[in-house]
């Protein structure tokens, strides 16, 4: 277990990093949290969808989140597990997709792929909406956050960003993403904590998704940004952006030249993790035909060939599991947001 790394108020690194070792300790055993991909149902019995379900993705096209949905609505198909679409319903930091989708009370033809917004606008006072609002499904793993420049930057490494944001944390134009408040805002929030500054004057900037974010950094408009790691690599691979770091406990393989936060001296480890949600009111049974579909594309060649080539962590947790984690999470969430004087009042 990696020593305790919080700071000032003891942020709460801990309970993520310890989280990430059990992931890594499911993955040399091929179960994660007592659930083995062999003991699923070969097919859930019951409900199956009698028609085109709709997959929402609350980022733009080019995204992680979309390249994920994408290849999951590929594979079923080729496989002809599940007939789907893919629909972006950008907006709100999440927030209009998770909406819609809680709006489809018991129709298990509506799943949306989530991230840690789900948590966090709440939490921020964006949205009333929560995930407990909605039906958990599967998780299905979870990706490097990394940070990035592009290659004309006088920012040479993790170490020079670092110094930047110790002399003046709003000196940088930084985005996270589409979200504020997120896994990602966490990253550099917590590594301005680790060096003494102020989290709360970081110059932080949305748009519509990671793959804005990159068109904005390849253009000089903003300075940096801290995504999911698929974002980047496209770019680091052309020589036109630098990968200064992630925040893993340990190096990907999609870039195995690239440092974690912690080899560069700072202790800072996040993860950007993918679970699903549908409307609230889904049956057990449509509950089931998720939990089944999942675990059965999680053990296809073009699924682990996806993991791998995006340097994703391979993970699976059924729903059940899934709620447990999710609640977890918003524990986590609203301690760091505390914190870093982002959470709303009463929450």
């Amino acid at each position: 277990m990696h020593p305790d790394s919080r700071m000032s108020r003891k942020l709460p690194l801990v309970a993520s990093t310890r989280r990430t070792m059990l992931r890594m300790a499911a993955l040399a055993s091929g179960t994660l949290l007592g659930f083995s991909l062999s003991t699923a149902p070969a097919q859930a019995q019951g409900w199956k969808p009698s028609r085109t379900v709709e997959l929402v993705v609350f980022a733009s096209p080019g995204g992680g989140n979309d390249k994920a949905a994408r290849a999951l609505q590929k594979i079923w198909a080729d496989n002809k597990i599940v007939d789907a679409v893919v629909a972006n319903r950008v907006g709100g930091g999440g927030t209009l997709a998770y909406t819609y989708v809680s709006q489809k009370a018991g129709d298990g033809h509506y799943i949306a792929i989530a991230q840690a917004g789900i948590l966090t606008n709440q939490l921020a006072g964006r949205t009333n909406l929560t995930y407990n609002d909605m039906t958990v499904l599967p998780y299905i793993g979870t990706e490097p956050v990394s940070l990035s420049v592009r290659t004309e930057s006088p920012i040479k490494t993790l170490k020079d960003f670092a110094d930047r944001l110790r002399k003046d944390p709003a000196s940088l134009t930084i985005s996270p993403g589409s979200t504020l408040a997120s896994t990602n805002h966490f990253v550099v929030a917590l590594l301005a904590r680790a060096v003494g500054s102020d989290p709360r004057k970081l110059r932080m900037v949305t748009f519509g998704g990671g793959a804005e974010a990159a068109t904005n950094v390849l253009g000089g408009h903003i300075d940096a940004m801290v995504n999911a790691s698929n974002n980047a690599v496209p770019h680091m691979q052309s020589g036109k952006m630098r990968i200064l770091g992630i925040s893993s406990p340990k190096r990907a393989a999609s870039m195995p030249d690239v440092p974690t936060f912690r080899e560069m001296g700072f202790d800072v480890i996040q993860d950007s993790w993918y679970v699903f949600l549908g409307p609230r009111g889904m049956t057990q049974g449509q509950i089931d035909f998720w939990d089944d579909v999942f675990a059965r594309t999680m053990k296809t060649p073009e699924w682990k060939k996806f993991v791998a080539e995006n340097g994703w962590e391979f993970g699976f947790m059924p729903s059940r599991e899934a709620a447990a984690f999710m609640k977890r999470e918003h524990e986590e969430a609203r301690s760091i947001m505390s914190d870093l004087g982002a959470l709303k009042a009463g929450q």
